[in-house]
C-alpha cells in the first residue's frame, strides 16, 4: 500500500485511539483503569505461561517469571517480545490460537492506554477537565464562586444527595472558581474526592471568561442542554455583579430559564439589596433577566430551623386554653450581633398568641453601641414586644442577680463571641434553673465550628448553627425549607392572583415565609395535628376559636412587619395618600398606595386588632370615592388565611410529591 496513504491512516488511528483513552478516562475512569490493569496482568501470564514451555525445572519456572516480569515491563516502554515467544518450542497454543493473539495485544493496547493515563494525570488536567465539560456523563453544572470548608461541604452534599449515596453522583458536575489567594494544591486534592473540577481565578479574565469555559449557553450536542446551578457563596463582596453578569450572558447566549438557576449569599442588607434589584428590572413590561435568583441569608436559614425544631408555642411553661395562652412569653438573648438579632426578630414575629404579651431581656457587652441603631430600624417593634436592653459582660455576677430577678423565661439564646463561652455559659443557666427547682426554658446555643448535632423536639437545651445543618443540598439547592412558603403563595395567587414564587420581591417572599413559619403553632392552637388538619375543609368550624386564631394571625402579622422596619399609616394620612396620588385615578395601585408603601415600608394596618376596624372603615370609604363597591375588610383578611390552612397544606403536600 502507497505510504502516502499508510501514514494518514496510521495517524487517525493514533488519533481516535489518543480520544477514545480520553473520552473513557472522562466517562468512567476507574473502569477504564481496572479494565487495562487487568489485560496487562494477562499479558504477564501469558509471557510466563511461553517461557515456561522451555523447561520443566524450579529454576526454570522461576526464570520464566522473572522474564515474564521483564517482557510486561517491556510493555509499558512499547515494545513486545512476541517474535522471541514464537522461537520457542510448543508455543503454538499463541502462535496459532487467533484469540490468544487478540487477548495478547490487548495487553500491550491497554499498557499504552495506562502509560497515557498517566501522563494525562501528570501534564493534562486542564485537557482532561475540558473534556469532562464537554463529553462527561453528567446533565447538571453545579459552578461554585468560592472554596472554604462550607463549599467543598456543600459541592460533597450535593454529589451524595446529603449522603445518601456512598459514591459520587456521576450525574452531577462540581466546578470550583477559586480565588487567587486559595490554595490550588490543596484544593484540587480536597475536589478530587468527588471529582471536582477546580479553575483557579486571574487578574487576566473575568468572571464571564469561566462560565463561558464550563460551557454555559453552548451547545452540548448530541445530548440535550444541561442544568446550571450558580452558587455565589458568602464573603463575596461581588456577589451582586457577579450575579448581574450571569443572568445577562446568559440572556446573550440564550440559555432557557428553566436551565439556569442563580444562588446569591447576601450577607449583609446592601448586597441583598442590590441582588434584589436584578430580580426586579424590567424590560418594558417584562423581567429583564427571566432567570431565577435565589437570595440566601446564612444566618436567617439557622433561626429559622431552630424555631422549626423548637418553636416558641413548644415552650416548656407556655400553655394554651382555647388558643389563648396563660401567660406571658419572655425571651432572654444573650449577646446582640448579627445571630442574636436575627434569633430575637424571628421570635417576635413567632412568639405573638392572645392572651400572652411578649417580653425580651437583650443583654450585650455593648448595648451601648448596638440599642440605638437597632430600634431606629425597628421603630414599631414595640407594639409587638417590651424591651430591656442590659449593657454588661455575661461572664459577671450582674447576669446570675439578673437570673435571679427573672421568672418565667421561656426561651434563652447564647449567641456571644465564642462557641466555648456559649456552651459554658449554657451549662450556668441549665444549673441555675436546675437549683431553683424551676422548668427548664429552651436554651439555644451558637455554635458555628461544632460538630453535627441533630436537634431534637423533646430537648431542652441545643445547639444551633453548625454549618453541617446549612450547608445541605435540601437547605440550599432544592429548598426544601421554602416548600411551605411556596404553598402559601400559590394559594394566594389562585384566590386574588398575583406572581410565581420567584417573581416576588425579597419582601414579599418574607412575608410567605412567615406566614408559612407559623402555621404548626395555628395547628397547635386549634388542637389538630398535619394530618388532621389537611382532611378538612376549613381549619376549624368552631367560630369563638377561629376569631382567636384570626387575632392571633393580626399579631404574627403585625410583628412581621414591624420586624421589616415598618411603620403605620394613620387614618387622616390615608386620605391624604388618596389625595395626593398622581396615578390614574381609578386603579388598584390608588387605593395600594393609600394603605402600603412597600419602598418606604408603610402600611395602614399596623394597628392592634381593636383599631382595625376604624382602617378597614376609612378603605371603604376610599373605595367608594375611587368608583368601586366598598367592600373591604381586613379583619376578614386575617380570617380567610386561617380558614386557608388546609389549602396550604395541601399545596406543599403536591409541591413536595
Amino acid at each position: 500500500m502507497p505510504i502516502f496513504i499508510v501514514l494518514p491512516l496510521a495517524l487517525i488511528s493514533f488519533i481516535v485511539f489518543v480520544l477514545g483513552v480520553f473520552y473513557l478516562m472522562t466517562r468512567c475512569g476507574k473502569i477504564t483503569l481496572y479494565v487495562c490493569f487487568f489485560f496487562v496482568a494477562v499479558g504477564f501470564f501469558i509471557y510466563t505461561a511461553g517461557f515456561l514451555s522451555s523447561g520443566e525445572r524450579i529454576v526454570d519456572i522461576l526464570l520464566a517469571a522473572l522474564r515474564g516480569v521483564f517482557s510486561t515491563a517491556r510493555m509499558f516502554s512499547l515494545e513486545d517480545d512476541y517474535d522471541f515467544l514464537a522461537e520457542i518450542e510448543g508455543i503454538e497454543w499463541l502462535t496459532d490460537n487467533k484469540w490468544m493473539q487478540i487477548l495478547f495485544w490487548f495487553s500491550h493496547i491497554s499498557a499504552l492506554a495506562l502509560i497515557q493515563a498517566a501522563l494525562i494525570s501528570l501534564f493534562g488536567r486542564k485537557l482532561i477537565d475540558s473534556f469532562r465539560l464537554c463529553l462527561g456523563p453528567h446533565n447538571e453544572v453545579y459552578i461554585i464562586k468560592g472554596s472554604d470548608k462550607n463549599a467543598f461541604l456543600l459541592a460533597e452534599n450535593i454529589v451524595t444527595h446529603d449522603g445518601e449515596q456512598k459514591q459520587p453522583d456521576k450525574k452531577r458536575l462540581i466546578v470550583f472558581l477559586l480565588e487567587e489567594d486559595g490554595d490550588e494544591k490543596k484544593i484540587h486534592e480536597s475536589a478530587a474526592r468527588f471529582d471536582g473540577i477546580v479553575q483557579p481565578l486571574d487578574m487576566d479574565h473575568d468572571f464571564l471568561y469561566y462560565l463561558n469555559k464550563a460551557r454555559l449557553g453552548k451547545r452540548n450536542w448530541p445530548r440535550k442542554e444541561k442544568k446550571y446551578n450558580i452558587v455565589l457563596m458568602p464573603g463575596n463582596e461581588s456577589a451582586p455583579e457577579d450575579a448581574r453578569l450571569t443572568a445577562e450572558f446568559a440572556k446573550r447566549k440564550y440559555v432557557k430559564p428553566e436551565n439556569l438557576d442563580i444562588f446569591v449569599f447576601a450577607s449583609s442588607e446592601w448586597n441583598r439589596e442590590k441582588i434584589e434589584e436584578i430580580t426586579q428590572a424590567k424590560d418594558g413590561d417584562q423581567r429583564k433577566y427571566p432567570y431565577i435568583l435565589h437570595i440566601i441569608n446564612e444566618v436567617d436559614l439557622l433561626v429559622r430551623q431552630t424555631l422549626k425544631n423548637h418553636p416558641p408555642f413548644e415552650c416548656p411553661g407556655l400553655g394554651f386554653s382555647g388558643a389563648v395562652a396563660s401567660r406571658d412569653f419572655t425571651v432572654m438573648i444573650l449577646g446582640f450581633g448579627a445571630i442574636g438579632q436575627s434569633a430575637f426578630l424571628h421570635l417576635v414575629m413567632n412568639g405573638q398568641f392572645v392572651g400572652s404579651r411578649m417580653r425580651a431581656v437583650i443583654i450585650d457587652k455593648n448595648m451601648d453601641d448596638l440599642r440605638d441603631c437597632f430600634l431606629h430600624r425597628y421603630p414599631e417593634l414595640k407594639l409587638c414586644c417590651d424591651m430591656e436592653f442590659k449593657s454588661f459582660d455575661i461572664q459577671s455576677e450582674k447576669f446570675f442577680t439578673l437570673l435571679n430577678e427573672k421568672s418565667n423565661v421561656d426561651y434563652v439564646v447564647i449567641a456571644l463571641c465564642n462557641d466555648e463561652i456559649n456552651k459554658q455559659t449554657a451549662l450556668d443557666v441549665k444549673l441555675h434553673y436546675e437549683r431553683k427547682d424551676k422548668p427548664l426554658p429552651f436554651i439555644a446555643v451558637s455554635e458555628k465550628t461544632g460538630g453535627l448535632h441533630e436537634a431534637k423536639q423533646d430537648e431542652k437545651i441545643f445547639t444551633f448553627g453548625c454549618r453541617e445543618d446549612t450547608y445541605k443540598e435540601s437547605v440550599i439547592i432544592r429548598e426544601k425549607s421554602d416548600r411551605m412558603a411556596k404553598a402559601v403563595n400559590d394559594v394566594y395567587r389562585e384566590m386574588y392572583g398575583g406572581q410565581p414564587w420567584h417573581e416576588l420581591d425579597w419582601f414579599l417572599q418574607e412575608s410567605n415565609r412567615a406566614s408559612a413559619d407559623f402555621i404548626p403553632a395555628m395547628l397547635k392552637l386549634a388542637e389538630l395535628d398535619e394530618e388532621e388538619a389537611i382532611n378538612k375543609d376549613k381549619l376549624t368550624d368552631d367560630s369563638s376559636l377561629s376569631e382567636i386564631l384570626a387575632e392571633t394571625e393580626h399579631l404574627r402579622w403585625m410583628a412581621f412587619h414591624a420586624a421589616m422596619g415598618y411603620l403605620p399609616i394613620a387614618p387622616e394620612e390615608m386620605r391624604k395618600r388618596f389625595k395626593n396620588y398622581t396615578g390614574k385615578i381609578n386603579s388598584k395601585d390608588h387605593l395600594d398606595f393609600t394603605r402600603r408603601d412597600i419602598k418606604f415600608r408603610l402600611h395602614a394596618c399596623l394597628v392592634p386588632w381593636n383599631k382595625l376596624d376604624k382602617v378597614s372603615e376609612v378603605y371603604r370609604e376610599l373605595e367608594q370615592i375611587a368608583g368601586k363597591k366598598p367592600v373591604r375588610d381586613f379583619k376578614k383578611d386575617d380570617r380567610n388565611i386561617i380558614e386557608n390552612i388546609p389549602k396550604f397544606l395541601k399545596k406543599a403536600d403536591n409541591i413536595q410529591t
